[in-house]
Order: structure tokens, then C-alpha cells, then sequence
């Protein structure tokens, strides 16, 4: 089977037994093209036509300005400060201002970054359907994963139909595994709000102290 990315990386993040092996992949990703625009890409003309185009939402604006490399995000900047300001011109009347400022308000949180790595968690999406049908070690090591973040359930259940004649078998693990997963945090929950109750007199386990966190996780991804 001829894959569209490196599989490697997947076969990785469902080892290692994560909350969520998508927001493992994401975050490695997100990470190596934040290096990248720390280092070689910043004085390279079509990564700079790009930054020029679509800037950094202030997630990863932050990101840059605490790497390691001031002048490069510097320079960055600048070529897309410049862009923003060739796009303020003057407005003589209300109804242009409106206009104007609906133009301007869609480049706040566009992102070179944010786009890039949606692109590349389209591509890891399906090719995870595809690895199901095609890998034979696959099945078993999704099947026993403690599930996914919501977006990434939801992203995977979008792509099943890459998994061709083995989508009906893929859904059904799929749902299987993200419910067993919900089922847990509602328990641990049950279990974490039970140790404020005055008649309880355990301190709880650490699965519980670490309910909250883990629904968190499940419902909106790695946000910590």
C-alpha cells in the first residue's frame, strides 16, 4: 500500500498509549513546523510569500517569540505587518468602513501554521483508515487504544471510508473504542465528585484526582 505520509509516527503515537495518539501526532507536527519557521524557512521567498499571505494566529505568534531565533520572527513580522498595512486604506463613508473592517478582521487568526498542520492531520486521518485495512498488526493496536479527543474521533469517523471493504469492521472499533473511553471519564468523574461528599472518607485514587483532566482531554483535545 502506497501511502500518502510517513506512517511511522502513527504506528508510534498508538503505542504509546496516550489519551489521544491524533493530538500526540498534531502536537509533533505542530512542534517540528514551528522549529521550521524558527530556522531555515525564514529567509526562504516562498515560505516568506506564504507568512506575507497568511501571518500566525496568536497561539503561535507566542510560540515564536519564545523560540530561540528573535531575529527570524522579527523578520517574519515585519513581512507581514507589512501586508496588513497595504490592506488599511482610506474609507470615506460608514458603509466602506464596514466592509473594510470585516476584510481586516478575517486576517486576525489566519495562520500558515494552523493551516499546514490541518493539512497534515487530513492526510493522517485517512491514512490511519487506510493502515486498518492494510496493516496487518494494525487493528488490534487501534482496537486497544484508550480512545480519542472529540475532534480527532470525529476527523477519523469522517476519513473511514478509506478504509474501503474494511470501513464497516473500522467504524465499529472506532465507535467502540471512543465510547469505552467516554464511559470511563463519566465513571472517574462519578468517582472524583463522590470524594467532596462529607460521608466519603477515602481520599480517592489518583485515577480519580486525575478525572478531571483526562475528561478535558477527551472532550477538547490537548489545550493544556
Amino acid at each position: 500500500m502506497q501511502y500518502h505520509i510517513q506512517t511511522t509516527l502513527i504506528w508510534d503515537s498508538f503505542k504509546e498509549k496516550c489519551h489521544c495518539p491524533m493530538c500526540k501526532i498534531y502536537n509533533i507536527s505542530e512542534n517540528r513546523l514551528i522549529k521550521q519557521y524558527l530556522g531555515e524557512a525564514v529567509m526562504l521567498p516562498e515560505y516568506r510569500v506564504k507568512v506575507n499571505q497568511r501571518g500566525f494566529c496568536a497561539r503561535h505568534t507566542l510560540a515564536l517569540y519564545n523560540g530561540d531565533n528573535k531575529l527570524g520572527t522579527a523578520l517574519q513580522l515585519q513581512t507581514r505587518t507589512e501586508a496588513v498595512n497595504k490592506q488599511i486604506i482610506s474609507v470615506k463613508n460608514a458603509k466602506r468602513a464596514k466592509v473594510l473592517a470585516k476584510q481586516l478582521a478575517e486576517t486576525l487568526d489566519t495562520c500558515i501554521i494552523c493551516d499546514t498542520v490541518d493539512e497534515m492531520m487530513v492526510r493522517y486521518s485517512y491514512t490511519v483508515a487506510q493502515m486498518y485495512a492494510n496493516e496487518k498488526d494494525f487493528p488490534k493496536l487501534f482496537s486497544e487504544s484508550d480512545g480519542f479527543c472529540m475532534k480527532h474521533f470525529i476527523q477519523l469517523m469522517y476519513y473511514a471510508d478509506y478504509a474501503g471493504k474494511s470501513a464497516e469492521q473500522y467504524l465499529r472499533d472506532l465507535i467502540s473504542v471512543q465510547k469505552r473511553a467516554l464511559s470511563r471519564c463519566e465513571s472517574d468523574l462519578d468517582g472524583f465528585a463522590a470524594q467532596f461528599d462529607y460521608r466519603h472518607s477515602s481520599s480517592g485514587s489518583d485515577r480519580y484526582n486525575n478525572a478531571l483532566k483526562n475528561a478535558i482531554l477527551k472532550l477538547k483535545g490537548d489545550i493544556f
